[in-house]
């Protein structure tokens, strides 16, 4: 089997964005072969134009659709947030990091419950301040919704080209 075909399967069944070294375990390939054919997915999905990518955030690697395919899917595919925990999640990527008291000012006290959501999720995480917690993203909703950074200045970048789609 070409270690191309491998490497996608792994990261079709996945599920979640994984690293070249987890790619490596699971196909049993070194991180040469790996990264040689991460490198030749990337160009064959990118020369056929597909709606599926194959996307780099940080150290991680993940399959993806497009950005500009995304809205066909989204009568098929299931929220696992709710929208109102999904507004949370992106007041708190635009002004991280923001004091969770301060949110709750600005937003009202459901956001207690959002927080615990996205804390939960892996999408938010917080560090004790004084009695509030002082909020940010993880990689792993850059990873999530696909931004390509985990950079507080390009998701800020990301959210502000969203919302003008």
């Amino acid at each position: 089997m070409e270690p191309e075909v491998a490497v996608e399967a792994v990261l079709f069944s996945a599920g979640r964005p994984l690293k070249a070294s987890e790619i490596c375990d699971a196909t049993g390939m070194s991180q040469t072969e790996v990264r040689k054919a991460l490198k030749k997915l990337i160009a064959t999905y990118d020369d056929r134009a597909s709606a599926i990518q194959i996307a780099r955030t940080g150290l991680n690697y993940s399959m993806q659709l497009r950005k500009e395919a995304a809205s066909y899917s989204m009568q098929f595919a299931e929220k696992d947030l709710p929208d109102r925990v999904l507004r949370t999640a992106a007041i708190i990527a635009y002004n991280q990091p923001i004091l969770q008291s301060e949110l709750a000012r600005l937003m009202g006290s459901d956001i207690y419950d959002d927080v615990r959501a996205l804390r939960q999720a892996g999408l938010v995480t917080g560090k004790k301040k004084g009695q509030t917690w002082l909020l940010t993203t993880t990689t792993k909703f850059s990873e999530k919704f696909g931004i390509g950074s985990t950079k507080k200045e390009e998701i800020k970048r990301w959210l502000e080209s969203q919302s003008k789609q």
